[in-house]
């Protein structure tokens, strides 16, 4: 069974760091640059109460580095320990990081 890893890291070199890694290691996935919900509700200003796609448009993702990728069950532990390691259980690198297990999957990657 295929699993879905999921992490959210603080942009930071240590992120882009842990990012490297993981490529280093033989893992591909994807990256994506991202923010918080609270990072654009303080943006907004004084006197707009709600978010549109207007704010989205004209919004800097750029706060946080979100990586996702497919794996294997024998590849998913080597995967999570180097996240670890790198963001020291995420004391050294703000984030976290989820694992959903994929019933079903079709394509290439």
């Amino acid at each position: 069974m295929k699993h879905l890893l999921f992490a959210v890291f603080e942009n930071s070199d240590a992120a882009r760091e842990v990012i490297h890694k993981l490529a280093e290691s033989g893992f591909n996935g994807t990256v994506l640059a991202s923010t918080s919900l609270r990072h654009i509700w303080h943006s907004l200003d004084e006197n707009e109460t709600f978010i549109t796609l207007r704010h989205l448009e004209k919004m800097q993702f750029e706060d946080n580095t979100t990586f996702y990728t497919l794996l294997e069950e024998k590849e998913l532990e080597e995967a999570l320990e180097i996240i670890r390691k790198h963001t020291d259980h995420f004391k050294k690198v703000k984030g976290g990081m989820f694992v959903l297990p994929v019933e079903r999957y079709e394509g290439s990657f």
